[in-house]
């Protein structure tokens, strides 16, 4: 199948780019889903860095979608490894016809990971939470499932490159780090109702991003308190083992 084999190459250059970059913790399994049969919608609800997708990648033991910025498709060989692994563009001068796409993955048994903010969090950036995860998930009769990614901030490189549009786009990568990725309490897409408005979409999505700020607290005290144990974890390597979506 198509959609397996270009995930399969994704997940093999996220594998090898991880494991030369950080060391993978993963928390929170006890919060994924048991029945593989349950509709499940992922939001990623902080960008740590440009690069949360690979480290996604990298812990995945099963397949997932993802809706990822449409400059990401402009690239021609990218563009048919992307494609052909079933991510879904995010169009935003139509943004109905990448909604119905990510529904009809949902429905179809395949998790799609969504992310809270725009890329601009990486560098620094105050975002306001969008909607469109929590869309999705409602349409598809989904339960929401967040996901909290987490750099050390001392390990953090802000770069950037000058793209074939002549403008400069800058991103945050990392190196030898502690990767942090944490699954939290889901959503039950019993929480909605048949005619949710943008309004009550708006208040999930706040939940979720105070949720961020109460994980990005978390995590920074806990670096302080265990730093001696940290201290003596090797930064490279990746993570152990793998997530089923």
């Amino acid at each position: 199948m198509l959609e397996d084999f270009c995930f399969r190459i994704l997940t093999a250059y996220s594998t090898i780019w991880m494991k030369n970059k950080a060391r993978v913790i993963i928390d929170g399994r006890e919060n994924l889903p048991r029945d593989r049969a349950e509709k499940r919608a992922y939001i990623v609800i902080n960008h740590s860095t440009s690069y949360d997708l690979v480290a996604l990648m990298h812990i995945s033991g099963s397949r997932f979608s993802v809706v990822m910025d449409e400059g990401a498709f402009n690239f021609p060989v990218i563009r048919r490894i992307f494609s052909g692994a079933g991510f879904i563009p995010l169009v935003k001068s139509d943004s109905g016809r990448t909604v119905e796409a990510a529904v009809a993955k949902i429905r179809a048994g395949v998790p799609v990971i969504n992310s809270l903010t725009d890329g601009g969090s990486t560098m620094g950036k105050e975002e306001r939470p969008r909607t469109g995860g929590v869309r999705i998930a409602h349409l598809a009769g989904a339960s929401i499932y967040p996901v909290f990614t987490l750099v050390e901030e001392n390990k953090k490189r802000h770069l950037s490159f000058k793209g074939v549009d002549g403008r400069t786009h800058p991103f945050t990568t990392f190196r030898d780090t502690l990767y942090f990725v944490s699954f939290l309490p889901p959503i039950p897409a019993s929480e909605f109702g048949p005619n949710e408005t943008y309004e009550s979409y708006q208040k999930v999505a706040m939940r979720l991003k105070e949720l961020a700020d109460q994980e990005q607290q978390k995590y920074e005290r806990l670096l302080i308190e265990r730093k001696a144990e940290f201290d003596g974890i090797r930064r490279r390597g990746g993570a152990t083992d793998r997530v089923q979506w």
